[in-house]
């Protein structure tokens, strides 16, 4: 019989009230296809004996090949640094507040149809991004995000009705605090310099469609997708702003996007904050020190979901980008 690992987040989202359940109906619909399956709780300290990862890896050698997680994009990123390099697909189930990678994976965002479509779901192999050795699934951002993910975490369990208007009141007290600040990128044998907020640097770039969340065109295309807003008056930030929910930011002046295979950044570190650099990758707050190294390793995961749908590859419709992209991979 086939083996498989669940391993739920009990402080992700939904993990609070239905972890328990979701894991032992995700066991019981793999057991019908053949596949025996243990649960481990990530909320167990990850080193150590009985540490999620020791027990991950006991199972890992005795045989399993399939490991499920019931949590966020936090979660599928501190597994997927456990499992990279190994013979293993990792499968997920949407737990989490934004849950990035299952929508890019057409997984559904409800965890009992997800259960079902994991459950006959197939094997595709993605990109995985790093930024000096730390890898990500889905972004890395540096800036004035990385402010706005300590209120997410402070107010982690309050529902979205409460969370966002407490982190759009936040954005805006920053926006009149945060400085602007001088970027050197490195890209497609090019130096840039240029001076933003923020920046975010995607595995993979966007779709330019509307909504909160964008979506990627293709997961296994190895590119980077390099964004962030240039520095400008203060009265035209709604303009960008409305552009970036409606999905038309590729023709706005104030936002530069750029696509490379590697890419290195070069950013202050904040005042009274030593050398090192704080960057959030998929969600998770981290210090580096710069340069920061982007690199992609193309297919370096595996990962269950449904068959692709269709899409769309993302234009080049910036003048900047057109002018500085390499031809995305066929």
């Amino acid at each position: 019989m086939s083996q498989a690992v669940i391993i739920v987040n009990l402080r992700s989202g939904a993990g609070r009230s239905s972890g328990h359940e979701l894991s032992r109906r995700l066991a019981e619909r793999l057991l019908r296809r053949g596949i025996q399956a243990r649960s481990i709780a990530f909320d167990t300290p990850g080193t150590g004996p009985g540490g999620w990862r020791t027990r991950l890896d006991d199972a890992l050698a005795a045989g399993a090949n399939r490991v499920y997680i019931l949590g966020g994009d936090g979660t599928v990123l501190a597994v997927t640094g456990a499992v990279l390099g190994r013979d293993v697909a990792l499968g997920v189930v949407p737990l989490g507040t934004a849950n990035l990678l299952a929508r890019d994976l057409d997984i559904p965002l409800d965890p009992e149809r997800a259960i079902d479509v994991l459950a006959d779901a197939q094997v595709r192999r993605i990109d995985v991004g790093r930024v000096n050795g730390q890898p990500f699934l889905c972004a890395s951002m540096l800036g004035l995000t990385t402010t706005l993910a300590r209120a997410r975490e402070a107010a982690r369990g309050q529902g979205p009705l409460r969370l966002w208007p407490r982190l759009v009141r936040k954005a805006v007290l920053l926006l009149r605090r945060y400085p602007y600040r001088r970027v050197t990128l490195e890209l497609n044998g090019r130096t840039l310099s240029l001076r933003s907020r923020a920046m975010v640097i995607a595995n993979n770039p966007y779709l330019p469609e509307p909504g909160l969340y964008p979506r990627r065109g293709r997961l296994n295309g190895g590119l980077l997708g390099i964004y962030g807003v240039r520095e400008g008056p203060a009265w035209e930030l709604p303009r960008v702003v409305l552009r970036l929910l409606n999905g038309n930011w590729p023709d706005e002046p104030r936002i530069f996007c750029y696509r490379t295979p590697h890419l290195i950044v070069q950013a202050p570190p904040s005042r009274g904050r030593g050398r090192r650099i704080t960057v959030l990758n998929d969600g998770e707050r981290m210090r580096l020190t710069p340069p920061l190294q982007y690199e992609v390793l193309p297919c370096a995961l595996a990962v269950l979901a449904p068959a692709p749908a269709p899409r769309r590859p993302a234009p080049a419709r910036n003048d900047v980008e057109t002018q500085n992209d390499e031809p995305e991979p066929a």
